[in-house]
């Protein structure tokens, strides 16, 4: 019974967040709290997490810096799950700790942090000249010493894109 009432209210929930969303689609959406998690750091053929102890912090940081945020704690919350951290498609990075391909999915959650089934994937490549970002990838200049900080912040842009997309359209961005 508790359950039905949860889905009832989250459903409820939902759908007033998509008609509000059309009907102030000037209004920003805001964010009362941004969570990012790394599904990575579990992959046992992953060693990315141990060369960036700091990516799950840095990226919340440099989202924050895009999105507006609220005070309110009623307000939504987004999720960020790391999924995969690469270096032409290999998750176990070489030693000069080189990764190229950055992926992840943003969930956009109900306060209590049920999902509200809002969300979009975000993957981010810096491949140069003649070489093909694989489809679906934004995709940025690489540069030798600034590689991690490029594809951070564009991983970051992307998000506030996304999020900014959802509530222009008040529907979900889900592919």
């Amino acid at each position: 019974m508790l359950t039905n009432m949860k889905n009832i209210a989250l459903a409820a929930g939902v759908s007033v967040i998509a008609l509000s969303g059309s009907a102030f689609a000037d209004d920003k959406i805001m964010v009362s709290k941004i969570d990012v998690e790394s599904s990575v750091a579990a992959a046992a053929d992953s060693n990315a997490m141990d060369f960036y102890p700091d990516l799950e912090e840095d990226l919340r940081a440099e989202v924050a810096e895009r999105v507006p945020m609220s005070s309110d704690g009623s307000d939504p919350q987004i999720k960020i799950d790391i999924r995969k951290i690469s270096l032409n498609g290999a998750t176990m990075l070489p030693d000069s700790k080189e990764f190229n391909e950055l992926e992840g999915v943003v969930d956009i959650t109900s306060p209590t942090g049920d999902n509200a089934g809002l969300s979009f994937p975000v993957m981010i490549s810096a491949y140069s000249g003649d070489e093909i970002a694989p489809e679906g990838y934004v995709n940025v200049q690489p540069s030798e010493t600034e590689f991690y900080v490029a594809l951070v912040s564009t991983f970051a842009d992307v998000v506030a894109e996304g999020l900014a997309n959802v509530n222009t359209a008040g529907s979900p961005v889900d592919p």
